[in-house]
């Protein structure tokens, strides 16, 4: 097929368009296949700043392209009309059109425009294209390392900030716990100091350094809090009973032996709506409900877990992580997620919901009608259906909000979905 790349004239020419032309009429094309880009695409989707709808309609084009056509040198191209694209995606035609065009400026098509702006492709009997009219490809193939490498570097960015935040949280909780165990020194000024790092606007890296060295300076004041008890206990002849309340806090009370059954609220305001709260390796049932609360209440208030997490259990019964680990292999490898445990699945909500469409909107709205386990858990089944058949779920979104539906109905069979998946 010739490299050619035609826009009409009654397109608003604008650099971005201009840059995605120049990348169609390459002819260094990479041999890379349509699975490798198409994952490539959808990991690099939010640090690209695809709306919803555009990759929506990223999806679907992806979707009707042949494997065949982004083999060896050709130049994949989906002819399909606005009209048809909007009955798709369920948006105006204007809306498909700003989607495509923000597709278009992001380098990851091209527009490939017939004389009277009617898409269409021509194949000899082989079924190679011979004439090609429509939306091409080719820009994000050329671009194909150069998106990996955004969709690798944002992956990382992410992980980095949920193990800042599982850090703060961790670290708070230990130096709390610490303050409230020492009886033979004042440390409640580290308490303050504490409360000024977790409430100021810094970001959550920095938070969880300063938080760190914190926590630092709190384990030296209690190792010279123990050695000036245990000089003076030696002066005074004194018997080692009196240094038993001592003892245990610096050899056996470890920061982290401090964190079991202890929470904090002021940690709990720096976890975001893809993060949970340090500890949340247990099964979302009701037993999390009955975990005990600190005595300092200034400091270690927690926030109840939303009642809807558990009146509607059930939809989680027979449901465990290793079950959503062993059926969802697909967003685990493609997505680069882990799902070990439950804190994972949650971590990972952002990078599904924006994998199959999903605004932050519906997949809100569906945790305060289930619960955030049962809503991500939903989530992931999903994400793992519309990875390995995409053609038979044009709208992922819709079917999560359709799984949520009757999810709260309790027509939902979540685990027989999940051993259908872990089978397969």
């Amino acid at each position: 097929m010739p490299a050619v790349s035609n826009v009409s004239s009654f397109r608003k020419v604008t650099p971005g368009m201009l840059a995605s032309q120049r990348l169609a009429m390459s002819n260094d094309i990479p041999d890379i296949g349509k699975s490798e880009v198409a994952i490539a695409l959808k990991r690099a989707a939010q640090p690209i700043g695809l709306t919803s709808t555009a990759y929506h309609v990223l999806d679907i084009l992806l979707g009707l392209s042949k494997p065949d056509d982004w083999k060896g040198d050709n130049r994949p191209v989906v002819a399909i009309s606005n009209e048809k694209l909007a009955s798709y995606v369920g948006k105006s035609e204007r809306t498909v059109i700003r989607a495509i065009k923000q597709l278009v400026e992001a380098r990851i098509l091209a527009y490939r425009d017939s004389s009277t702006g009617r898409r269409w492709v021509h194949r000899n009997d082989s079924g190679d294209i011979t004439f090609a009219y429509g939306l091409d490809f080719t820009p994000a193939r050329v671009r194909y390392r150069e998106i990996k490498r955004q969709a690798d570097e944002w992956q990382a960015h992410l992980n980095a900030v949920r193990e800042a935040k599982r850090t703060v949280a961790r670290l708070s909780r230990a130096i709390v716990d610490i303050v409230e165990a020492t009886k033979d020194a004042d440390l409640t000024d580290f308490l303050d100091q504490m409360q000024a790092i977790l409430e100021s606007q810094q970001d959550v890296q920095i938070k969880a350094q300063a938080v760190l060295d914190l926590y630092d300076l709190v384990m030296e004041s209690l190792k010279e809090a123990s050695d000036t008890k245990e000089k003076g206990s030696k002066n005074n002849n004194t018997s080692c009973e009196d240094d038993i309340h001592v003892t245990p806090l610096s050899n056996t009370s470890s920061p982290d032996s401090c964190l079991n059954n202890r929470t904090s609220a002021h940690a709990d305001e720096l976890n975001s709506k893809s993060d949970v709260a340090y500890g949340a390796e247990m099964a979302p049932e009701k037993e999390q409900a009955g975990r005990g609360r600190g005595s300092n209440q200034r400091y270690s208030g927690q926030k109840g877990t939303g009642k809807a997490d558990f009146v509607r259990s059930e939809t989680l019964d027979a449901v465990s992580i290793s079950l959503l680990e062993s059926a969802c292999t697909s967003i685990q490898s493609d997505f680069g997620v882990a799902l070990k445990s439950w804190s994972d699945l949650i971590s990972a909500t952002d990078v599904l919901r924006i994998g199959i469409g999903l605004s932050e909107k519906g997949f809100t709205d569906a945790c305060g009608k289930l619960g955030r386990h049962v809503a991500a858990a939903i989530l992931a089944m999903v994400a793992e259906k519309a990875l390995r058949d995409p053609e038979k779920i044009s709208s992922p979104g819709g079917y999560f909000r359709a799984c949520c539906e009757r999810a709260a109905e309790g027509r939902l069979a979540l685990a027989k979905s999940l051993f259908g998946l872990a089978a397969r």
